[in-house]
């Protein structure tokens, strides 16, 4: 098979768009041929940039809160406005928030997490189900992180909000398996983004923690975000047509389960 042709004429709803790991998958869409609705809520420039490279026919740029069921329920409308349907739907959006203590955590941290992290997700599916079901079927993909298995020192309520997401996920998985839908989660240790940086480096607690995760990789180094991006464009392609309820450890060894 062509890999540069397996996704052609599959529509694709991507959330978090221009993150580091967004950024990579959207890229890796497009030239497998995939037309892709690019959710981004603050920052666009990147995006704009695929736009001008392969077209309004293949790329259609869209903001939005995915905490806001307004918001989601608007984006799936213009997936199947744009493009005439959706076959997947893919999302890379998470938190930016200190490495710390739970008791240092302050209560608004832990409110913002949950909201990004599991109740946007739960909400996404709210709009995103009926419309994979309308199409005949199609694949849900999320990012979540390792933590959701294992639990991460100084991220508890994102390993919390990261381990519901599996559990929701295997769930719907089951629900909605004789409607031809697949889920599965795509589990990254840490990865190599700015994001990631601005974690380690603003404070020695971060730094600490940062520093015993990479010590503890098998392979000794972070993952780059086109590893994890692969991953998740996988689990989106006619490839992975067998595959649901899993979720997928990329952390080079870090769990092994």
């Amino acid at each position: 098979m062509d890999l540069n042709k397996e996704l052609d004429g599959r529509v694709i709803y991507l959330a978090g768009a221009s993150g580091g790991v967004g950024l990579e998958t959207a890229k890796m869409l497009l030239m497998r041929g995939a037309n892709v609705l690019m959710h981004y809520r603050t920052k666009s420039d990147s995006l704009k940039e695929l736009l001008s490279i392969y077209g309004p026919d293949r790329v259609r740029l869209t903001q939005g809160d995915l905490t806001v069921a307004v918001d989601v329920e608007r984006m799936v409308r213009e997936c199947e406005e744009t493009f005439g349907k959706m076959d997947a739907f893919l999302s890379t959006v998470g938190t930016a928030l200190r490495i710390q203590a739970f008791l240092n955590t302050p209560l608004e941290d832990i409110e913002r997490t949950i909201n990004v992290e599991l109740r946007s997700v739960i909400t996404c599916m709210r709009f995103v189900l009926p419309s994979l079901i309308r199409n005949g079927g199609g694949q849900v993909v999320f990012v979540g992180s390792d933590s959701g298995k294992v639990g991460t020192s100084g991220e508890a309520v994102s390993a919390a909000c990261r381990g519901g997401l599996i559990s929701f996920c295997k769930s719907i998985a089951r629900e909605y398996a004789r409607s031809n839908i697949l889920v599965n989660v795509v589990c990254p240790g840490p990865t190599e983004t700015s994001l990631w940086d601005d974690l380690v480096t603003n404070d020695e607690f971060g730094k600490k923690i940062g520093t015993a995760m990479v010590r503890a990789i098998p392979l000794r180094r972070l993952a780059k975000p086109v590893e994890v991006a692969a991953a998740a464009v996988f689990l989106v392609s006619p490839q992975a047509s067998f595959i649901t309820g899993q979720a997928i450890s990329v952390s080079g060894g870090l769990t092994m389960s």
